[in-house]
């Protein structure tokens, strides 16, 4: 998987998402414009190449002291630089902005809520405005500890209309059923998903997940694994479904 990504010290800031053969996943308009874009690998690493079919047009990528990459086009009219478009445009789109196990929605007066069956690790850095530590499990997993679940199999809740985390382990020749079944019997599995791109399993955290709008037709939905005691605990911070899963 191919990308190019930002870091702020040794953290990594923000990334391209992958590229898929044209342009980069969280970038489609980057070929807008009349820019022909390659990409090239060359272990143990690449680099890409942009060029414009319009010679008179003058166009630069830069990264600006604010963190943000961004595509000028020199105006001979205005004699300045015109933006064509910025990265990342939206908060979400930083990495890991919202830590493990939270989700992050551009249209929430707080970008970050945790996802239920979570907490976050320190509640007074979530409080004043710092999420990046991110949230853990109220109740271990039944397969981790099985004298706290009082030996219930732990259980999954659909979390819908999301983009979904990052780095998942695709299993290539799974139907649906047996998805759920490989990540109930993983432990350290922590959520799976299922659709028309075949089986996507996650293993320990889970980073990026953002709250998209219901009429989003990038939204997705999986299926977040926890103890069958917080299944029906609590509210579902507007984020969630349930649904009950059959064995």
């Amino acid at each position: 998987m191919h990308q190019f990504f930002i870091r702020k010290g040794y953290q990594k800031y923000w990334t391209s998402g992958v590229w898929n053969g044209k342009n980069f996943l969280t970038i489609p308009d980057m070929t807008a414009h009349n820019i022909n874009i390659t990409f090239s690998f060359n272990p143990p690493g690449g680099y890409f190449t942009y060029s414009v079919t319009d010679a008179s047009a003058t166009i630069i990528i830069v990264l600006d002291v604010s963190g943000k990459l961004q595509l000028l086009l020199w105006s001979e009219t205005n004699h300045q630089w015109d933006l064509l478009w910025s990265q990342p445009s939206q908060q979400c789109e930083v990495d890991a902005y919202c830590g493990a196990f939270s989700s992050c929605s551009q249209k929430a007066l707080r970008f970050c809520q945790y996802l239920p069956g979570f907490e976050p690790l320190s509640i007074e850095n979530w409080n004043a405005g710092d999420m990046s530590g991110g949230c853990a499990r109220k109740a271990p997993l039944q397969c981790s500890n099985r004298s706290q679940a009082n030996g219930k199999k732990d259980q999954f809740l659909w979390i819908s209309k999301v983009r979904l985390p990052v780095n998942p382990v695709i299993l290539q020749h799974r139907g649906a059923s047996d998805c759920k079944s490989a990540c109930l019997g993983n432990c350290s599995c922590s959520a799976y998903a299922y659709g028309s791109d075949g089986c996507s399993i996650w293993s320990e955290d889970l980073f990026n997940v953002e709250q998209l709008t219901n009429d989003d037709p990038h939204g997705r939905d999986f299926y977040l694994k926890l103890a069958d005691s917080e299944l029906f605990r609590g509210k579902n911070n507007g984020i969630a479904s349930i649904v009950l899963v059959a064995w």
